[in-house]
């Protein structure tokens, strides 16, 4: 990969990481959700993360703790911060589904990629 494109990828996943915080410290709506549908977005967007930053090249098993601790002290953010949203270790245990979901298929593409070349 050209130097250009390893640049637009890093950026890339520097923003997707910003992203998640700014998206998780916008104020909640208020309601509670009753049907936990939220753990898929959690899950969603997590499992972005783990792929964007182990496609850089980075350690799977660092990728795995680093969206881990990411998503906890996002929930921890949300449970201090006054903007309508609380801790909620269910949204934690999503986050951590999918960034390992995230990693898992990021490793799987790559070896199929080696395989066929």
């Amino acid at each position: 990969m050209t130097i250009a494109g390893r640049s637009l990828q890093y950026w890339l996943a520097v923003g997707w990481t910003i992203a998640i915080f700014v998206a998780c410290s916008l104020p909640g709506n208020g309601k509670v959700n009753l049907t936990n549908s939220d753990k898929w977005n959690h899950a969603g967007v997590f499992f972005v993360f783990g792929i964007l930053w182990v496609n850089l090249g980075r350690r799977p098993g660092l990728v795995i703790l680093a969206g881990i601790a990411y998503g906890m002290l996002i929930e921890v953010w949300q449970g201090i911060m006054p903007i309508g949203r609380t801790f909620d270790w269910y949204d934690g245990l999503a986050d951590a589904v999918g960034v390992v979901v995230g990693v898992g298929v990021a490793l799987l593409a790559e070896r199929l990629r080696n395989r066929r070349s």
